[in-house]
């Protein structure tokens, strides 16, 4: 006899973060091993996984019902947080109607429901409930919940027993009718069989069917073990740990029907109900078949403010016709820019466009951007030139989307939209860093809080991350997880263990490293984690929010996808993922940061506060000779992209001389071009050192600019067109196609023949169809180059032609990092740029550039002086501004707010050097600090008791005198010391300066470099020793740590007894060189000495050690954050990353009882960060 047909009805996927193990793809094989033929989903919270869930699920022939197990409170309002108790509910979609009204309440229980879960109540379930089948869920439901007096803790919170349960199961039927069913869970628990005949009285007595459920957080019977490692993972808990939260029984796995039916035999209608349940879900499509582009909504309201009568009020044809409008008024302002006799030429180019671009129903899609980045310019806002295909737009330039002409540079429509292969635009926007928010903010403000969110992505247990956390959890110490970590290999995609694709084995870490392979096989704790790991592989471990990427709807977003919002952000975040947005009918619009227009705005503002002079880069030649002279010369330190040793290089061997060339640069600086002789080539023939040869005359129009080379994928497009005769839109396929590798033969064939009926010859075309198949996959984007050019063209030009406003806004952009600033400081004293500490009168907020008694200067800025708060600087600046420079110490004092500017800040702004214009030692300042203080007391005092009497306004009244003494000044040392404490950085000189030029003539490594340093490699640190502070080790033994400070900062070095013996006999007023073997972990950098050295020693040894640089950037460092009431942790971190600024990418993972949250911060720390929050307990490393 067969099984009686089953349904999981309470699953949950990898999508309940951390807890959920059921992989999508198992499910998918197990459910229909296991002969079933529908399933359901039902995660905690969230409808994250819904789209995913219903394509694997419909790929394989399952019917899918898309569910969830939400959170329900009894309060009247959504946001009642008079209570934590709330149960637990399990809900379906049973039509269309049922999908949206889940998506609603789902995006309710994040937006207002959220007080340590996503919560909804019973007002907002009853008011949509339409189409939703509901059952009562687990022990955790409401009824179940009542039910269960034989839990000490319900009883004590509250539950009534059968009369409460016998209500609230009354309400629920009152609610959905004949769509609540009982559920009933067989897992061996107690507390189930307590409640089990109960939960049949109940449905007897009100006449409510019951529903065989099996609560599913994995796949097989054996996984187990590996759900409650994987639950330790998010709890932060070890596994062997007795005191963690576990599970008692082992059931939680996906039964068979026949399994089920035996656990049930008493009441087979509880599993014949599990089929009526799926009878009733209608077999609804949640997605669409190509998304709807979409309408600009306001455009009635832009064209009537415009003067431009629309012809009709159909949505289409009113973006049609205002988007035409506007791209034709936007181009005579081009025009202004372009020769007459190419008028023509552009008018056609912009037609062409236009009736593609309106033929695709796009207007409205365009219009939309053109609006955002219209305001962010309106708003003072720098705007990138372009990023990506959209350069290629005529439109977007004629709307001023992008700010680079594609007619020029030859580049090309069908590159951003091809008329020939329908697919969504896609436009990527750079806005300055500092200010991109606002931008976010205007879109959200126009279309509507709901209509607008960003992008929620999902972080996964991928190779070495789950090597770590499964060597966490099963308390491996740190270096042997290390060890095994760093056996991974490090390639993009890389698994453990293998895996299929498309019928093939791809090899993973396990296939390609013999050491892992040992390891495993011979320790018993490598083999435990290794087990757990393969199993835990892939699984979803967190949320995080995607770094740009923004939807924008005309109406609610929880109509088309839930909405998330992060516990204690005010930011609205899809539910659903990038790969699903375009499935539920939306289009994403990314909104991306670049500092480097921060740069650029900062040293225009700089250079109009000094010269009262505005840039503008449409009457400035790219092809200037100058700029270039100074890129050839490999002076590019903060030029945008170009600023690397590798590019400073290739700069000195390329010799660009033209924005052509600049472009080519960009494209070329890649591991393809240079790998396959492309680069190399392309030098040699621009230097005349190598022949330029075309297969056919036709193909050096197209070539030209890059000297035979085809450089950029717009150039295989052309010769595809030129030589196969095909339409720019067909060659785009076939330059698509030539990255896949598909269908070569056919398009050779095709490629030829066309070639052949232009008269040229056949076997010369094919064997040129050879070569651009060859280079076509290195070929790069032309239009992203071009654009991204002109903003290296606009740093070089800045830096060439206004050098000190550059490096002064070069330094405010990087100001929190301490590297780069230490870098671009040697790079200003090169340039003979003299750098000065702030200056009372002198000093803007951030860094500024001045002339002063003939001399070039950039002067710190006052907001560079650590204790001096932000209400004290804007204080000062307001006074001197509306009253003019403070003429002496004592103007200074009788006019600043004491309550603001106390003493702190005064003595801190002293030792800094700020007040040194006006004569006095710092010495003298410090010694007298307490008369300036009380002077200024006095003097606001004085202010506050003339005011309204008759000589208010006398300055004799008011003023009060300031009598100091001068006296001799502080060594160097002493002066250094406080620049480097005050400002964190040397100033009016450098410890090290009178060995300098030694110093630099020798090829050693800088504190800034370390983490470059390639692992396993050999590095000469040689700078002053600060100091050495002696311990002892827990096996007695002396150690030493060793305070050595460089031209870029200090390094701690350790030393052992023997080496520290050496150091003592030598002069530490010399500088002392260090040879170390470095060894990079995930968590630390360890610097093993083998040899201690003079400067005179150092010189030889130099010449032994080549400096290598790691291949492979560090990992980020994620910083775990326990949630907690007092901000205070949050101020404590926000310290520490400014305190340990360096290379190292920084990610926040916010730690909370239903999920953890992923912020990538954008911030680069160094390693001593993890020494720094040790011993903390709301801070972890994982």
């Amino acid at each position: 006899m067969s099984a009686q047909p089953f349904t999981h009805l309470h699953l949950h996927t990898e999508y309940s973060l951390l807890d959920g193990a059921n992989k999508l793809t198992n499910l998918v094989k197990q459910v229909k091993e296991l002969g079933m033929t529908s399933v359901a989903m039902t995660d905690h919270g969230n409808m994250f996984g819904a789209i995913d869930f219903y394509h694997q699920m419909k790929e394989a022939g399952i019917k899918p019902i898309i569910g969830m197990e939400g959170y329900i409170h009894n309060g009247e309002t959504l946001d009642d947080k008079s209570t934590k108790q709330r149960f637990h509910i399990c809900l379906f979609a049973k039509n269309k109607k049922g999908y949206e009204n889940l998506m609603y309440l789902s995006s309710k229980a994040f937006i207002e429901g959220m007080y340590y879960f996503p919560r909804i109540n019973k007002n907002e379930l009853r008011e949509h409930s339409e189409g939703i089948i509901c059952s009562s869920a687990c022990l955790q439901g409401e009824v179940n919940w009542h039910l269960n007096t034989a839990n000490e803790r319900n009883v004590k919170n509250g539950a009534l027993g059968y009369a409460g349960a016998l209500e609230v199961a009354r309400e629920y039927k009152d609610i959905f009718g004949d769509d609540f069913y009982l559920e009933i869970m067989r897992h061996g628990i107690g507390d189930q069989l307590f409640i089990d005949e109960q939960i049949l009285k109940i449905s007897k007595e009100l006449d409510i069917k019951v529903v065989a459920t099996n609560d599913t957080h994995y796949t097989y019977p054996g996984d187990a073990q590996y759900h409650e490692a994987f639950m330790c993972i998010g709890m932060n808990k070890l596994y062997d740990d007795p005191n963690r939260l576990r599970h008692s029984v082992h059931e939680f796995y996906l039964k068979s029907p026949a399994q089920m039916q035996r656990l049930f035999a008493d009441i087979p209608e509880a599993l014949i109900h599990t089929q009526e349940i799926v009878d009733k879900c209608e077999d609804f499509v949640p997605v669409v078949k190509t998304p709807t582009p979409p309408n600009f909504k306001f455009t009635p309201e832009y064209a009537q403010k415009d003067g431009f009568a629309l012809s009709c009020d159909e949505p289409n044809t009113m973006d049609a016709e205002y988007f035409v409008f506007c791209c034709k008024k936007g181009l005579e302002e081009r025009l202004k820019h372009v020769p007459q006799d190419r008028h023509q030429e552009y008018k056609e180019r912009l037609e062409f466009e236009m009736d593609i671009i309106n033929s695709m129903k796009f207007p409205g899609y365009m219009l939309i951007v053109w609006d955002f980045v219209r305001v962010a310019k309106e708003m003072g806002i720098a705007v990138g030139p372009g990023r990506g295909s959209a350069a290629g737009s005529l439109v977007a330039y004629a709307l001023e989307i992008t700010d680079i002409d594609p007619m020029k540079y030859d580049l090309l429509f069908e590159r951003f939209l091809n008329p020939e292969r329908v697919s969504m635009p896609d436009i990527d926007m750079d806005f300055m860093q500092a200010r991109r928010g606002e931008v976010i903010d205007y879109v959200v403000e126009k279309y509507g809080r709901n209509q607008v969110a960003q992008i929620i992505t999902f972080g996964s247990l991928l190779a070495k991350g789950v090597i770590r956390d499964v060597a966490r959890v099963l308390d491996m110490p740190l270096s042997q997880a290390d060890k095994m970590a760093k056996l991974i290999p490090d390639e993009l995609g890389i698994t453990l263990n293998g895996k299929e694709k498309k019928g093939e084995f791809i090899p993973g870490a396990f296939q390609k490293e013999p050491k892992l392979q040992e390891l495993v096989e011979t320790d018993t704790n490598a083999a435990r984690v290794w087990e757990f790991a393969k199993k835990l592989e892939g699984l979803k471990r967190n949320s995080g929010i995607h770094a740009a990427g923004v939807v924008i709807s005309n109406e609610e977003l929880w109509k088309k996808t839930p909405i998330y919002k992060p516990s204690g952000e005010d930011t609205f975040v899809t539910q659903y993922s990038l790969n699903y947005l375009e499935d539920v009918d939306l289009i994403k619009f990314d909104f991306l940061g670049l500092k480097t227009l921060d740069v650029i705005d900062n040293a225009i503002k700089l250079i109009k506060l000094r010269y009262d002079k505005d840039i503008d880069w449409h009457k400035i030649d790219e092809n200037d000779p100058k700029v270039y002279e100074v890129i050839r010369g490999g002076n590019t330190v903060g030029m945008f992209q170009i600023e690397s040793d590798g590019m400073q290089d290739l700069n000195k061997r390329l010799k660009p001389d033209s924005f052509e060339d600049l472009i080519a640069v960009l494209a070329l600086y890649r591991p393809g071009p240079m790998e396959s002789g492309m680069l190399d080539s392309f030098i040699e023939r621009k230097h005349g050192r190598e022949a330029i040869e075309y297969t056919f005359d036709a193909m050096e129009p197209i070539l030209n600019n890059t000297y035979g080379v085809i450089v950029y994928q717009e150039q295989v497009m052309q010769i595809v067109q030129t030589i196969g005769g095909f339409s720019l839109g067909y060659s785009d396929i076939i330059r698509r196609a030539m990255g896949k590798k598909k269908d070569m033969a056919v398009y050779n064939a095709e490629f030829s023949e066309g070639a052949q009926k232009q008269g040229l010859d056949y076997d010369k075309a094919s064997q040129l169809f050879d070569l651009i198949e060859k280079f076509a996959g290195y070929g790069f984007n032309k239009s992203h180059s071009a654009a991204y050019a002109m903003v290296t063209f606009q740093t070089a030009w800045l830096k060439t032609y206004y050098p000190n406003e550059f490096m002064a806004a070069l330094l405010t952009s990087d100001k929190d990092n301490t590297d780069k600033v230490v870098r671009y400081i040697d790079e200003v004293k090169r340039m003979g740029i003299e750098l000065s500490p702030p200056d009372i009168c002198d000093s803007q907020l951030e860094f500024s550039a001045i002339n002063k008694d003939g001399q070039e200067i950039i002067l710190f800025g006052l907001g560079a002086i650590k204790g001096v708060g932000g209400a004290a600087i804007e204080s000062m600046l307001k006074e001197r501004k509306e009253n003019g420079d403070y003429k002496s110490l004592e103007d200074f004092v009788n006019r600043i707010e004491p309550s603001k500017v106390n003493k702190r800040v005064i003595e801190s702004a002293i030792k800094a050097g700020a007040f040194d214009r006006y004569g006095y030692s710092r010495k003298a300042l410090l010694d007298q600090i307490e008369l300036i203080v009380e002077t200024a007391k006095s003097a606001s005092e004085a202010k506050k008791n003339a005011a309204g009497s008759l000589f208010g306004d006398d300055a004799e009244i008011t003023t009060v005198k300031l009598e100091l003494s001068n006296s001799e000044e502080y060594g160097l040392k002493s002066i250094l010391e406080f620049e480097k404490n005050t400002l964190g950085f040397y100033v009016s000189g450098h410890p090290l300066d009178d060995f300098r030029e030694k110093i630099e003539q020798l090829n050693y490594t800088l504190s800034s470099e370390i983490a470059d340093a390639k692992d396993g490699s050999y590095v000469i640190f040689i700078g002053k020793v600060e100091d050495v502070e002696k311990k002892i080790s827990k096996k007695g033994n002396q150690f030493g740590i060793v305070d050595l400070m460089d031209f870029h900062g200090n390094i701690d070095i350790m030393l052992f007894e023997d080496k520290l013996n050496e150091l003592e006999e030598m002069d530490l007023d010399e500088p002392i060189a260090f040879k170390a073997k470095i060894t990079h972990t995930d968590m630390f950098t360890r610097i093993g000495v083998t040899k201690i050295m003079t400067l005179k020693e150092a010189t030889k040894e130099t010449k032994k050690v080549k400096k290598e640089v790691r291949e492979i950037p560090q990992e980020p460092l994620n910083l775990a954050v326990k949630i907690s009431d007092d901000s205070k942790i949050l101020d404590e971190l926000y310290t520490l990353v400014r305190q340990n600024p360096g290379s190292r990418e920084l990610k926040l993972t916010i730690v909370s009882k239903l999920q953890n949250i992923v912020i990538e911060s954008g911030i680069r720390v160094n390693n001593n960060i993890i020494k720094a929050i040790d011993g903390n307990e709301l801070i972890d490393i994982l």
